[in-house]
């Protein structure tokens, strides 16, 4: 009796614990609130399904479901959730129990007749770009995306002056070439309605500038390399209010919206690929395809925007959430400075051999960390290694054998031991440096620095020599030119080291 007493009351307890485990189990979505964040993305047509929602600020996401519907883990930061989907604005909402995210679709078509945001700051002209964005504004105002339009040397060439505006100086696409006036407008002044760039005025003439940027919607069908700048980009210009593309999805102000193109080489290519009357004038998105950087999934944005890591807030005090500095881009395009870059980028070595009467230094050249030949862009930049051999007390030893330096390199270095590492264009009789609306189309030999490709040259000296000086100098124009121009001198001393001989001991 005892032992029936004792399994009845065990049966009980058994009963009394699934009772409770099920109730537990019927209470607990009850409580999903004090430990998920759980809201719906709808538009005007009802829920959207695959938006990608965002705790603002942080690298938090998820995808909305079939439903619409999205589900955090209860979040320790961020006072906002944003959703994104291709075609739409960035919508946003509080972090309340149940958020409800809408989100506008964007304008059907682009608005031929919209009017440029200027980008400079002007307290009275609320809009402008700089009011808010003030340190990007004053990266970018460094670059050569502002000057595109306004930059001296470029103008001289363009207009055939010198440095001092006088006409009919050197070279001069306008005064060699004037039916080819239109030609630098649709990427130096992407803006523009204007093809001669004496005429472009206004906003035009600030360049490659912040609001015809992140206007850019997608790239055209044109073939890259033959249809250049504005002409192989597609913009949206909203006919009301605003909108801008950006490579951030959580920008939730109902004027923004996210392109996963402006984090890919893509976006540079109209500008940074061109073929012009025939000769291949800019070749960097070409050499990046070709590059050890292409196949590893690098883009040009990684190198020339990354990021400073100073900046945490786009436009502290108006609007703008502490990010992780990590995120934002650098709009001066450099990452430090261009000499800063070119000089990571340079890399040199020096073996020796001994022979009773001579002494052999063979250089080695290369670069690391570049996705693109070196120098690239314009076809006149040009690197010049120049190497002079010297005794322990400083004198030059002349060259015995060995490659020199020709005059394009100029009357100061030409006949030095050294070696010019350039595309140089010829006309059709022949002659160098010209200018590529007067070249051959024929493709120039290319010595130019190829990544993953080592260049070595041997330079034979007297057995008087102890030490060799190897300096890297990256010019941007040929020296004949800039003389001409009356430019002031702007080489960039990239590398400069002094090698001694060291031979091992048998």
């Amino acid at each position: 009796m005892q032992n029936m007493d004792m399994r009845q009351s065990s049966g009980l307890v058994l009963l009394l614990l699934l009772a409770l485990l099920v109730g537990l189990v019927v209470w607990m979505p009850s409580q999903s609130p004090a430990l998920y964040l759980a809201g719906q993305v709808w538009d005007d047509q009802g829920p959207v399904a695959g938006a990608r929602v965002r705790l603002k600020g942080t690298a938090v996401a998820v995808f909305s479901d079939a439903q619409g519907r999205f589900r955090f883990p209860r979040p320790l930061v961020g006072s906002r959730v944003t959703a994104w989907k291709e075609g739409y604005f960035i919508g946003g909402a509080g972090r309340s129990s149940s958020p409800l995210i809408h989100l506008t679709r964007l304008p059907a078509a682009d608005n031929d007749a919209y009017e440029w945001v200027d980008p400079t700051p002007n307290s009275a002209a609320g809009h402008n770009c700089a009011n808010c964005h003030a340190e990007i504004y004053r990266e970018w105002a460094t670059s050569g995306h502002a000057r595109s339009v306004t930059g001296r040397r470029f103008r001289n060439l363009y207009e055939g002056t010198d440095w001092y505006g006088k006409a009919n100086t050197g070279w001069g696409l306008l005064t060699q070439y004037p039916d080819g006036a239109g030609v630098c407008a649709s990427c130096h002044a992407p803006a523009a309605k204007e093809y001669d760039l004496r005429q472009v005025k206004g906003v035009a003439a600030q360049g490659v500038h912040c609001d015809y940027c992140h206007k850019i919607a997608s790239v055209a069908e044109g073939t890259i390399g033959l249809t250049h700048g504005r002409f192989n980009l597609r913009l949206l210009r909203p006919s009301a209010g605003q909108l801008f593309f950006g490579a951030l999805d959580d920008v939730d102000r109902g004027e923004d919206t996210y392109s996963p193109l402006y984090r890919e080489a893509r976006y540079c290519a109209s500008c940074h690929e061109g073929i012009v009357f025939g000769v291949h004038v800019y070749s960097t998105f070409s050499e990046w395809q070709a590059s050890p950087a292409a196949r590893q999934g690098q883009q040009c944005q990684d190198c020339h925007m990354k990021p400073t890591g100073r900046m945490t807030n786009m436009a502290p005090g108006h609007g703008g959430v502490p990010r992780d500095p990590n995120t934002l881009a650098n709009h001066r395009f450099f990452d430090g400075s261009q000499k800063a870059m070119l000089s990571r980028a340079v890399k040199v070595s020096l073996r020796w051999q001994r022979y009773p009467n001579r002494m052999r230094a063979w250089v080695q050249l290369w670069t690391e960390g570049v996705g693109h030949r070196l120098p690239t862009g314009f076809v006149d930049r040009h690197l010049v290694l120049v190497v002079e051999g010297q005794t322990s007390e400083g004198r030059t030893v002349p060259l015995q054998a060995g490659p020199t330096l020709p005059a394009l390199a100029g009357e100061e270095l030409a006949g030095q031991p050294g070696r010019v590492y350039a595309r140089i264009l010829r006309d059709f009789e022949g002659r160098s440096p010209v200018p590529f609306w007067l070249a051959s189309p024929d493709p120039p030999p290319d010595t130019r620095l190829v990544p993953g490709k080592i260049e070595e040259d041997c330079f034979e000296f007297p057995v008087t020599l102890t030490q060799v000086r190897l300096r890297v100098l990256y010019r941007r124009f040929w020296p004949e030119v800039a003389r001409s121009k009356n430019w002031p001198q702007d080489d960039l001393l990239v590398l400069e080291q002094t090698f001694r001989p060291v031979f091992s001991e048998r």
